[in-house]
């Protein structure tokens, strides 16, 4: 959608609620309080819905991460357009310059809207593959060590930064089924008990997993088909003989090439306490790329439903 047909179809503050209610409420409003579908009235005045069951008033806000705001309803459906539409995302600077708020209303405004990205993960089946990611932005490169002596060798290079499973990098789990959704779990290690929690519930049964030469997936072969491939070995793609099929696991790369694409270019940093909701924007990209522009807008709403996310919450020390 471009921006000339959002401004049409936004032109003012009671075209964005109407949308808004249209997007939440395809059956007609449903009480916050009790859940009676199509029994409110509206009061212009006040701008609620006033419930003919309950006798209580709510918004179209009540309940999602817009509860309460101070935010014209505009200015939501603003912001909601420029995360959904991007490429990979906007940062909080870009967003504040954008919709002309503060930068503290624009970073609250961007983590409620990954908020309402998230979704119920899919059952993958078919050809699954997995593999873990490091997020984040690479360390700087560290500086030469002091010199203690004027003869020191001026060409000595400066210590290198950790690198593969030496760093200290958050980790992400990542499975892809082939040719389908993309799941993307934050995980604590890449140990065998942290992928079997992260995979949980998430795998048919039936499907058949591709990994690389990670010891912990070794334990997904006792309960399913298990192919992998060796990358220590420069092994990147190779054809089962027994299944015939191709194993390989680069559409996850696909995915987290695109994923750090995001973070190093947009956002420069992920803390770890806020990394969930960035991977549930990419994944949620990522799956509904092909969807119009609207109905990624409407879906994300609806997704709303039930999630509260406050600044404290949001600011508080991470446990």
């Amino acid at each position: 959608m471009s921006l000339r047909a959002f401004n049409d179809l936004f032109p003012d503050e009671d075209a964005a609620r109407a949308w808004f209610e249209r997007a939440r409420w395809p059956n007609g409003p449903e009480c916050y309080h009790c859940g009676v579908i199509g029994n409110a009235a509206y009061m212009p005045k006040t701008k609620f819905w006033h419930c003919k069951a309950c006798k209580k008033q709510f918004s179209v806000t009540a309940g999602t991460p817009m509860h309460r705001t101070h935010l014209p309803l505009l200015v939501w459906a603003q912001a909601i357009y420029l995360i959904v539409s991007s490429s990979k995302g906007i940062s909080a600077m870009k967003l504040s310059e954008m919709l002309d708020v503060h930068y503290a209303t624009a970073w609250h405004l961007g983590h409620r809207i990954r908020a309402m990205m998230a979704e119920a993960n899919p059952i993958l089946a078919g050809v699954v593959e997995i593999d873990e990611m490091y997020a984040g932005a690479p360390p700087r490169k560290k500086a030469k060590p002091s010199r203690d002596h004027d003869d020191s060798d001026d060409s000595e290079p400066p210590p290198a930064n950790p690198k593969g499973r030496g760093t200290k990098r958050p980790l992400v789990l990542v499975a892809a089924e082939r040719g389908g959704d993309v799941v993307a779990k934050v995980i604590p290690t890449h140990g065998k008990a942290a992928i079997a929690e992260a995979l949980d519930g998430v795998v048919d049964p039936m499907a058949t997993v591709m990994t690389d030469g990670l010891p912990a997936y070794k334990h997904i072969g006792k309960t399913q088909p298990h192919l992998s491939v060796n990358h220590s070995d420069r092994e990147y793609a190779r054809t089962d003989e027994a299944t015939g099929l191709r194993v390989h696991v680069n559409r996850i790369e696909s995915f987290n090439g695109f994923m750090r694409r995001a973070v190093i270019g947009v956002f420069h940093n992920v803390s770890v306490k806020h990394l969930g909701r960035y991977t549930g924007e990419a994944t949620f990209r990522w799956n509904r790329k092909a969807e119009a522009c609207l109905d990624r807008m409407a879906r994300l709403v609806k997704n709303g439903e039930g999630r509260l996310l406050s600044y404290h919450f949001l600011t508080a020390k991470a446990a």
